[in-house]
């Protein structure tokens, strides 16, 4: 049996926020700016340098040929070379020569305690002066000797490293400004767009869908967050619209079109909570209730007739009960009542007899016609049933029990479902 390896997969890479992609972004743009900019501003100062190096040492030689020329037309060394201490002292240059017309040397002179440059001064400076510069010593026109300066790069390179120190200064404050503006600016773009996450985050947990995105700073941002505040305004009503239709069709799921009472299925729903509270469900009594004679006034008056009777019957029963009493319409001329807090037969007995009162008055049809219309009621206490069918199925049995007596109200004995066999002697019962 060949063994196989597993493969575990990859862990998912954390990807960087929006702020931290931001700060990447800028940060290389201003390293690579500024870079540009110093190399740039850095070579150009070096160029400019090395020109005004150029003129410079061009403009000694040229003063040293016209000073020197009274030495050389006495042939007085000393006097040359205290002329080119005079001029040194003052100007930049390391070593000066000056020769006679016949090329022969008058003096040669050395700056003294002259720095020896090394590393990048001695590479800037060789660049700066590479050669020595020469200038004629002109008497009557005529060139009777030459004068030749070699630079000095000391002035110069402080010059140049002044320079270099004010300009990277310039470039880390110039860097460090950048970076706060980029700040302040994607400050303004990562706030817009967190807001509309932040709203989605709650919209998609919650169904928040009240929530608005504020306004943004920036024009884009802005007509983004009015867009998606929109969307929202739409879901909402959909929600609002959906929401109106489920609970409408839940109410037209548990609710009697006709008469807008309770139907079965709510009824017993609402009985089995009841039954399964321990102290509440001794307090619970159920009244089964069917019209007497009720085919009658369909057959003879119409169904819009009976719809009007069961409207009456349902608009009196609703007003007897009290608040917490349910009255529902089960189906044809038949309702039920659940009593949620009974103390005794004796309650349930009035109860019932109210009922009973209350269809007496005449119902007046649509047509102006005047009917009369009666109840049988069957009554059932919960405290002597474990089950809500077997509740409801004993007022219904003590229903039929006082219909077929020829009207009335019946009260269920408590031991009505263990002697099926022995019929009782009711215990309450109205005369017809």
């Amino acid at each position: 049996m060949k063994n196989r390896t597993s493969r575990t997969a990859p862990s998912a890479r954390e990807l960087p926020t929006m702020r931290q992609s931001f700060q990447r972004i800028h940060l290389v743009i201003i390293l690579v700016s500024l870079l540009f900019s110093g190399l740039s501003l850095s070579a150009l100062s070096m160029f400019v340098l090395r020109s005004y190096a150029e003129n410079n040492i061009q403009l000694i030689a040229t003063s040293v040929s016209y000073s020197a020329r009274t030495a050389l037309l006495k042939n007085d060394a000393e006097m040359a070379e205290n002329i080119l201490n005079d001029i040194g002292t003052h100007t930049d240059f390391s070593a000066a020569r000056i020769y006679n017309a016949e090329r022969q040397l008058l003096v040669s002179w050395q700056m003294p305690g002259k720095e020896t440059h090394r590393g990048v001064s001695a590479a800037i400076s060789t660049w700066l002066f590479p050669e020595p510069v020469s200038a004629p010593i002109l008497y009557q026109q005529q060139e009777i000797g030459r004068v030749w300066i070699h630079g000095d790069a000391t002035r110069v390179l402080r010059y140049l490293w002044q320079a270099l120190q004010w300009l990277g200064g310039s470039l880390l404050v110039t860097g460090a400004l950048a970076f706060y503006l980029s700040h302040r600016m994607h400050a303004g773009i990562l706030q817009g767009l967190k807001n509309i996450a932040s709203v989605t985050h709650d919209v998609r947990l919650r169904r928040a869908f009240s929530l608005r995105v504020p306004s943004a700073s920036i024009a884009e941002l802005d007509k983004l967050s009015d867009d998606f505040n929109s969307l929202l305004d739409e879901l909402d009503q959909w929600q609002r619209h959906l929401k109106r239709e489920n609970d409408s069709l839940a109410h037209q799921a548990l609710h009697d079109g006709l008469t807008g009472l309770p139907n079965r299925k709510a009824f017993e729903h609402q009985l089995q909570a009841l039954l399964n509270d321990p102290h509440r469900r001794q307090h619970v009594g159920v009244l089964f209730l069917d019209g007497n004679h009720f085919k009658q006034v369909n057959d003879r008056y119409g169904h819009a007739a009976g719809d009007h009777v069961l409207t009456v019957t349902a608009h009196r029963l609703r007003a007897l009960l009290d608040e917490g009493d349910v009255v529902a319409r089960i189906g044809g001329d038949e309702f039920a009542v659940l009593l949620t807090a009974a103390k005794d037969e004796e309650e349930v007995a009035q109860v019932a007899r109210e009922i009973i009162q209350a269809m007496r008055p005449p119902i007046l049809l649509p047509q102006g016609i005047r009917i009369m219309q009666s109840l049988s009621v069957g009554a059932a206490l919960a405290k002597h049933h474990r089950t809500p069918e077997a509740l409801i199925a004993q007022a219904d049995a003590a229903m039929y029990h006082i219909k077929e007596l020829g009207g009335g109200w019946y009260l269920s004995p408590s031991y009505w479902d263990q002697e099926p066999l022995a019929m009782p002697t009711p215990l309450l019962m109205a005369s017809r």
